[in-house]
């Protein structure tokens, strides 16, 4: 392990992330509040550790960065962007418990909207805008990392964009990986913009606009409100971010290839159809039972509900507009289930993936007709593509680990005193980005109550999710840093 070409990736992370700080420190300044002094200290103290880092890793080459560098770097940068981004939050006494304050940030990074905030509105506009822009970073972390670092990786960052990017992708739009990020970027960009534009019309503040922009094309759910989307109560806002979540819940590299062929044909790609279909499912199934139930009074009340909040769960957005643990259990489970299939790959969303859960399905049809047909030569397909059998035990070892994980890490909380539902909740809302759960950490709570040892195991869990497991379990390995 070349440690020093690390520590010179990491010196540009951190002072990214210090310069991004000047645009909550702008609303600061502009209303005069307390947390001028907080960013100020942030800034000052993330620029002094950038440049340590950076002298330690000065003289490192750009061919230096392998592929173990490259996994390396890209888990630390999450865990250094944390440490940097959780700086504010301190500073100003906002959240003075450091355990508290660097759950808040990797929340916020890994785009999982999970939070310990118990009375958000009564916190400086500067401060929740920086909440919502560490998710909005996070979101396109993909994009942000390989763009900053290109002039200085050269073509190691191949390695950096295998080690970051969420999920697997079947088709390449670009040979060339600056390319891809920049084009990526832009439509990032625009569908910020495009959001921004829709609230604001809708008569939502140009600030509120902005955070909830930010916090729901990078599917993270964080809200500059205590009641979430709910505070508003309009049909207008729960309709225009149920569609903004659930396009950005699809692949990325969907949106890019329409744009550039002007044409839907991309969105006939199987994975899209799966994660239509399911949402679609999901929503109505989820409508009928409060329609039925009595829990809606009209259908198109039941379907804005339903949709809204299939879309948030699967897409892992996290927002609310209603208490869903008050909903018939038929539609908790349901929800539940969202949590662990996700969105798109090559999307800002977490949990499994569309894609893997598609391929497990037809390896196991598959499975089933060799049964019948011993001596058959049956390939397992996704769409027209055939999917190779590493693909294949890549994504069953990947989904394996993950119930690994989920089932290691509910123990391990439970240890620490939560109940049964809490635990399994909590875990599986934060190992898939989605934010709030069931039990004490249910939609109308936050994660404030639970013990100090659980938010580490929380914190954990949220790295891994966001760095798709492997990224993150490389560092415990001794290959890693073996010379």
């Amino acid at each position: 392990m070349k440690l020093r070409v690390v520590a010179r990736f990491l010196a540009v992370i951190v002072f990214l992330i210090s310069l991004c700080m000047l645009m909550p420190l702008g609303w600061a300044v502009k209303d005069g509040s307390s947390d001028i002094r907080a960013f100020t200290i942030s800034i000052a103290a993330g620029c002094l550790f950038s440049l340590i880092l950076f002298l330690f890793g000065c003289k490192a080459r750009a061919k230096d960065m392998g592929t173990r560098e490259a996994f390396a770097a890209v888990a630390l940068a999450w865990i250094f962007a944390s440490l940097q981004g959780c700086l504010p939050y301190i500073a100003g006494g906002y959240i003075p418990s450091f355990t508290d304050a660097y759950f808040e940030a990797m929340s916020g990074f890994t785009t999982t909207g999970a939070t310990i905030l118990t009375n958000i509105e009564m916190n400086p506009r500067g401060i929740l805008m920086w909440r919502a822009q560490t998710q909005w970073l996070g979101g396109m972390g993909i994009v942000v990392l390989t763009l900053a670092l290109l002039p200085m990786l050269g073509m190691s960052v191949t390695q950096l964009f295998k080690a970051e990017v969420p999920g697997p992708v079947l088709e390449k739009i670009s040979p060339r990986i600056q390319d891809v990020a920049t084009m990526l970027w832009k439509v990032y960009m625009g569908l910020t913009i495009l959001g921004i534009a829709v609230l604001f019309s809708g008569g939502m503040s140009f600030y509120e606009s902005i955070c909830h922009i930010f916090t729901t094309v990078s599917t993270g759910g964080f809200s500059p409100r205590n009641a979430s989307i709910a505070a508003y109560d309009s049909a207008y806002f729960d309709w225009a971010l149920t569609i903004i979540m659930f396009l950005s819940g699809a692949n990325f590299n969907l949106h890019l290839l329409a744009i550039k062929k002007k044409s839907l044909n991309p969105y006939k790609d199987p994975e899209f159809i799966f994660y239509v279909k399911t949402a679609f499912a999901a929503t109505f199934a989820i409508s009928f039972y409060l329609y039925t139930q009595g829990f809606s009074h009209t259908v198109m009340h039941a379907l804005r509900y339903g949709a809204f909040q299939v879309v948030s769960i699967m897409t892992t957005t996290g927002y609310v507009t209603a208490d869903y643990s008050l909903w018939p259990p038929f539609t908790q489970v349901l929800l539940l289930s969202l949590m662990f299939i996700g969105g798109c790959a090559g999307s800002t969303a977490g949990s499994i993936k569309c894609i893997r859960i598609q391929v497990i399905f037809r390896q196991i049809a598959a499975e089933v007709k060799r049964f019948i047909h011993p001596h058959a030569a049956i390939t397992v397909r996704v769409g027209n593509q055939t999917i190779e059998s590493r693909m294949v035990a890549s994504t069953a070892t990947f989904i394996v680990l993950y119930v690994l994980i989920f089932v290691f890490s509910s123990v391990a909380v439970s240890a620490t005193g939560e109940d049964l539902i809490t635990s399994f909740s909590a875990v599986a809302t934060t190992l898939g980005n989605v934010g709030p759960g069931f039990g004490a950490v249910g939609p109308v709570d936050n994660f404030a109550s639970q013990h100090d040892a659980a938010k580490w195991i929380y914190s954990f869990c949220m790295l891994c999710g966001r760095l798709e497991l492997y990224t993150i379990l490389v560092l415990f390995s001794k290959d890693t840093w073996h010379r």
